[in-house]
Formats: C-alpha cells, structure tokens, sequence
C-alpha cells in the first residue's frame, strides 16, 4: 500500500513540472531567426576539360624490375643453410614468440634460458639454431641473444640478417 501511495505522489509531483507555456521558447526562436539569415553560396560551375588520353605503351612496366636479373643454375657462393643438419627445437617458433628469461654459465660457456609459446623453457649457447629463418646463435650475454638469420633474397639466393633476442623483464 505505501509503494502505491509512492508512486502516486512522485507522479502527482512530476505532473506539476509540466507547463504548456513556451512563449519565451518562441520569442527566443524568433529573434535567433531574424539574426541570422544564413545564404548558401551557388555550386561554382564545372568546367569541362578535353579527356587525356593515356598512351603507357612506349614507357616501362613499372612492375618489371629496372634491370633483368639472371641467376646462374650451379654457381651462386653465397650463404645457404644447410638442409643436412637436425633442426633444433626452437627453429618451429618464430623469433617475436620466443622470450630470453635469463642466462647461465658453465664452464666457460654461457647459456640463455629461452621460453616457448607453450611455456617450455630451453638452453641456449653460441652455435645453435633458433627461429624459423636458420637463425644461427652467433652470441650469448646477459641482455641479449644474438642471431644470424639466413632469409631469400630477389635474386633466388639467400642474404644474412642479423637479429636479436632481447632479455625480458
């Protein structure tokens, strides 16, 4: 009975904040209206210019590379990795999902402790494989892990890419 009492009342209290009078509303209006009278400029007119014709047969495919590059079948001597050798552990993840989580050493080598995506921890030292990219352990100290990756390059064969994993905090 008292919620109904309530509600009753709140009502009651809200209908007397109504009021139909809105003549200052109006006046307001009015006045703001003989203010500014507002004019919108004409659209400029378009002028029409003869068509270009586009004549791209004299100049060069701008997707063929500048000069034509040949690489020889049986002599490229640059780096390759080599498809012989066990792939390690670590050489699935790619380098931005592995974290240096510290180091160790033991005699007269040092370690980095490396974690997985699935958390697994793995040590680490000069010579190893890390990364997808045949990324060869080339150095081991307490803030970093560095790597040279062996990446294909434009011309079929493979470049060297120096890479790094950083100690995270």
């Amino acid at each position: 009975m008292k919620k109904i009492l309530l509600l009753a009342a709140s009502i009651s209290a809200l209908s007397g904040c109504v009021s139909n009078d809105v003549s200052d509303l109006k006046a307001y209006v009015d006045k703001t209206k003989a203010t500014y009278k507002g004019k919108v400029k004409p659209i400029p007119e378009f002028k029409h210019k003869p068509p270009y014709a586009y004549a791209a047969n004299d100049i060069r495919d701008p997707f063929k590379p500048v000069v034509d590059i040949e690489v020889s079948g049986g002599s490229y001597r640059g780096p390759r990795p080599d498809e012989n050798r066990p792939r390690e552990p670590l050489e699935e993840f790619s380098l931005d999902s592995l974290k240096m989580v510290g180091t160790l050493a033991q005699n007269d080598t040092e370690w980095a402790l490396i974690k997985d995506p699935d958390g697994l921890l793995h040590r680490v030292a000069v010579g190893h494989y890390v990364g997808r990219n045949y990324g060869r352990v080339v150095a081991v100290n307490e803030e970093k892990l560095a790597l040279v990756e062996l990446v294909p390059d434009i011309n079929g064969g493979w470049t060297e890419r120096n890479a790094s994993i950083a100690l995270s905090e």
